[in-house]
């Protein structure tokens, strides 16, 4: 299993976030390209990384063994933005989901902004700036793990 650096004169998702002017989705699945940005902590809050790490094939079929590995980690990919299913026509439809349950729920958002290795080219940040980071700790992506069976 690997990951490392980013490496910005490689072809994968990563470089097109860094060169291509392009957003980037803080919300992605695992896949070889894809950018581990965080680690879903034992309280359910995700602690940003500093350092923008790229997963290879070998991280994604590790990871998996353990189930989803979106329920453990946060990953960051190309917003791909129409030919997403959360996209709303002009945003992501998904920190606004977060930010209303938020206040519905009267979730306090992160005190500080957390620290981030995709601010520059995150699609959350671009649309809510600040609220979205605070919100973006909240978040994980596969929620398998913490849904109430039914």
């Amino acid at each position: 299993m690997s990951f490392a650096p980013a490496d910005v004169n490689a072809v994968p998702v990563s470089a097109k976030l860094v060169e291509g002017g392009e957003k980037s989705c803080p919300s992605a699945r695992a896949e070889p390209g894809a950018l581990l940005i965080g680690v879903v902590g034992a309280d359910g809050i995700v602690q940003p990384i500093p350092t923008r790490l790229e997963i290879d094939a070998e991280f994604v079929e590790q990871a998996s063994k353990a189930g989803a590995p979106e329920a453990r980690f946060r990953f960051a990919g190309r917003c791909v933005e129409g030919k997403c299913k959360q996209w709303t026509g002009n945003s992501c439809g998904v920190i606004e989901k977060v930010l209303t349950g938020m206040t519905e729920q009267m979730v306090a958002p992160a005190e500080n902004l957390p620290r981030c290795a995709i601010r520059g080219t995150c699609r959350w940040y671009s649309q809510r700036g600040a609220d979205a980071c605070r919100a973006c700790v909240y978040v994980v992506t596969d929620q398998s793990k913490v849904a109430d069976p039914v």
